[in-house]
């Protein structure tokens, strides 16, 4: 398809070339010093103590459920309003998805009122999502989790660069999940990073990260160690040199492009003024968000496919964020329970929602021209 404005779309210029060009030069591929420089350059960007460099997001979030050595039976709190990945990486580790509804149709992210609600004796996790990059309420999440001895993993996908009083996102829990999926606000393809300050769960990671091995294929090649002992069942969920050369350069422009989003999103808000059929989330949020993607809510007399056919004709690219995970076939079919929850606000928004195209290569003129189209289509 030949869209005329893309729903996202990524900025790259020679600097990233001329970075891949690089490594292919060295003749080194797999993990090693470029994936170091890039663990350190985020690390410093979060002011975290611990950025590890892993294959996807949901390597990450994989890993991160896994250093907590959950048990079968062991219930993980979390939205149902995510992409599957979040609740997927609770299965993987034997535990068991409790799906929550979300605060509102003006804020998607977790409630906390029905957190709470759904915590028992068999509750271990709290896993957060920031939706589109709006950080969810970590302050009370965090007396929530003390007060009932819980773990917290943040599932900041789309979050990067977003902050609660100058705390960056993927900082505030025990561990933090990053994906550079090539939608995201830094792109290396695939990949994704896991960030921690406990010493003992960086350590547990870095083991589970690459075959529970004690060296890595790096430290050999440098002549640092001759030979390894397995200590762990773990996982190939290493970086490559290429992407995490990519990585580095697109960390580099972050804050210039968040910005940019930033300032195409109060663009698009001025532009739908007075369109009484659609509802914008998240207006006037008290918080520093990434600016990820920008939902909208259509009204309850709109059609969505009708609507997302429409914009289609007209050449524009959109998304759904998302269809909630409790309605998967998976899920109702292997967690019966789930049949028979009901989470109203996730389900009016797995509904209506509409993502519409944003990235740092847009301009206004393209924002004006989707906004045009949108109110001829709901005419």
């Amino acid at each position: 398809m030949n869209w005329k404005v893309y729903l996202s779309d990524i900025d790259l210029t020679q600097k990233e070339i001329q970075a891949v060009t690089k490594v292919l030069k060295s003749r080194w591929l797999t993990m090693g010093e470029v994936t170091q420089n890039f663990e350190k350059a985020f690390a410093k960007f979060l002011g975290v103590k611990h950025a590890l460099a892993v294959a996807s997001g949901t390597a990450a979030l994989h890993l991160a459920l896994k250093a907590l050595e959950l048990k079968p039976g062991d219930e993980v709190l979390l939205p149902s309003l995510t992409f599957v990945a979040s609740a997927n990486a609770i299965v993987y580790n034997q535990a068991k998805p409790v799906f929550v509804d979300i605060s509102s149709l003006d804020n998607l992210n977790i409630s906390v009122e029905d957190l709470q609600r759904k915590i028992t004796d068999k509750t271990r996790t709290i896993l957060v999502v920031h939706y589109a990059g709006y950080p969810a309420d970590m302050v009370r999440i965090n007396q929530i989790a003390q007060k009932y001895n819980l773990a917290v993993i943040e599932d900041s996908a789309h979050a990067i660069g977003a902050e609660i009083n100058k705390k960056k996102m993927g900082t505030w829990g025990d561990m933090g999940c990053f994906s550079f999926f090539s939608n995201k606000n830094l792109v290396t393809g695939e990949g994704g990073m896991l960030v921690t300050n406990s010493d003992e769960l960086a350590q547990k990671l870095k083991l589970l990260r690459s075959h529970g091995m004690t060296t890595l294929t790096w430290e050999r090649h440098k002549g640092q160690a001759h030979c390894y002992d397995v200590v762990e069942l773990g996982f190939n969920y290493r970086m490559t040199e290429i992407e995490s050369a990519l990585g580095i350069e697109q960390l580099k422009k972050l804050k210039k492009n968040n910005t940019k989003r930033e300032r195409l999103t109060k663009f698009y808000i001025k532009q739908l003024k007075g369109v009484s059929q659609i509802k914008i989330p998240f207006l006037n949020y008290p918080h520093q968000s990434s600016f990820h993607i920008f939902p909208i809510l259509l009204g309850k007399g709109i059609d969505r496919n009708r609507f997302l056919e429409e914009m289609k004709k007209r050449k524009i690219q959109t998304s759904v964020h998302y269809q909630p995970v409790h309605k998967f076939t998976y899920y109702q079919n292997n967690f019966p329970e789930v049949r028979e929850i009901s989470l109203p606000n996730t389900e009016y928004v797995g509904k209506q929602e509409v993502t519409l195209p944003l990235h740092p290569l847009m301009t206004e003129r393209d924002v004006i021209y989707v906004c045009n189209s949108i109110r001829k289509i709901i005419k």
